[in-house]
């Protein structure tokens, strides 16, 4: 798991990106987990990155609102060394 939306905030996730420490081509795959549906979706899948290559998947003023408990996940092919940094802002919801 990468990032979980807190309780009472909604989350615009404004930057997102992937960097690989691998010698060698390898496959990454990001998922977004919508906490009211239990359901995932994939926002890269199985995205191939050349060794020390880097992706900006989320920018430009681009943005993904999570809700409360929404979750990014993401998963990489066996012997990769994927890093990702992302940022954004969390607005406080009162209930």
């Amino acid at each position: 798991m990468i990032y979980t939306c807190p309780n009472n905030f909604i989350s615009l996730i404004k930057f997102l990106h992937v960097s690989s420490g691998s010698s060698s081509t390898k496959k990454y795959s990001l998922q977004w987990y919508e906490a009211a549906t239990t359901t995932y979706h994939f926002i890269i899948d199985e995205n191939s990155i050349a060794g020390h290559g880097i992706e900006e998947v989320i920018e430009g003023g681009a943005f993904l609102a999570l809700a409360a408990g929404d979750k990014i996940v993401g998963f990489e092919e066996s012997s990769s060394d994927f890093h990702v940094i992302l940022s954004g802002e969390e607005h406080y919801q009162p209930t």
